[in-house]
């Protein structure tokens, strides 16, 4: 059996707040990181479409954003993550616009679920992560039976440059800590991600360069990505 979100704290919680430079000026202004509310998923839905799929290095390099196949599982897929109640969402204060999101997911010992997709993209991209995370298992690695898992962070081009990714990041500690979990991992693809996950105290447990997954085969050639390599990495929570 999956892990399952307890009823307290109720959502939205807020988990973190920070101070950054607002949106159009100097102003220091306050922004907060909360729980994603039902009433939010088809913004967050458009929100990941606009500055995930776009920006992420492999769902750039795919197109996944221009295949009709690939989009619609891709959406199905976060519809999911969604449900599990744990994807958190950044808001300036005063304002209910996304500025950045996080998805999140508990996941435990289990066997990965089942390959079921159309789309040769979308598997190309599934087996590519599964190589990684078959290479460092974090709950026998850690010895641990849970830890914080996610599946995609975004900011809003209009908020970049304030450090509002790593603060995202930070989030996850409060997360933990409630929930009692004692590691959180990640998959970072991008130069920026990666960087952001070094600054919250994040280790490198793998890391394989695009270079390198070409020699595998096809399946895993990304040619022309933006980005050096993609690295599993972990925060241990006290």
């Amino acid at each position: 059996m999956g892990w399952i979100r307890p009823q307290k704290p109720t959502i939205p919680t807020v988990w973190h707040t920070f101070q950054a430079r607002d949106v159009d000026s100097d102003r220091t202004v306050t922004y907060r990181v909360e729980d994603l509310t039902e009433d939010r998923h088809d913004d967050l839905i458009r929100f990941l479409s606009t500055y995930f799929l776009e920006d992420e290095p492999q769902c750039q390099n795919k197109q996944i954003s221009q295949d009709e196949v690939a989009l619609a599982e891709m959406v199905s897929f976060w519809r999911w993550c969604f449900a599990e109640k744990m994807t958190i969402v950044c808001y300036r204060e005063g304002s209910n616009e996304i500025v950045g999101a996080n998805l999140l997911q508990v996941k435990g010992r289990e066997k990965p679920r089942d390959i079921n997709t159309n789309s040769e993209k979308l598997l190309d991209m599934i087996m590519t992560n599964r190589y990684m995370t078959e290479q460092f298992k974090v709950c026998e690695q850690y010895g641990v039976d849970w830890y914080l898992n996610a599946y995609g962070l975004a900011i809003n081009r209009c908020y970049r440059g304030r450090g509002i990714a790593t603060e995202i990041l930070r989030a996850r500690v409060p997360i933990c800590q409630t929930f009692g979990i004692k590691v959180t991992t990640t998959i970072f693809t991008s130069l920026g991600s990666q960087l952001a996950a070094a600054k919250v105290g994040f280790n490198v447990n793998f890391e394989m360069t695009y270079d390198d997954f070409a020699k595998m085969g096809p399946r895993y050639s990304y040619a022309g990505i933006q980005s050096k390599s993609s690295k599993l990495m972990s925060l241990k929570i006290d």
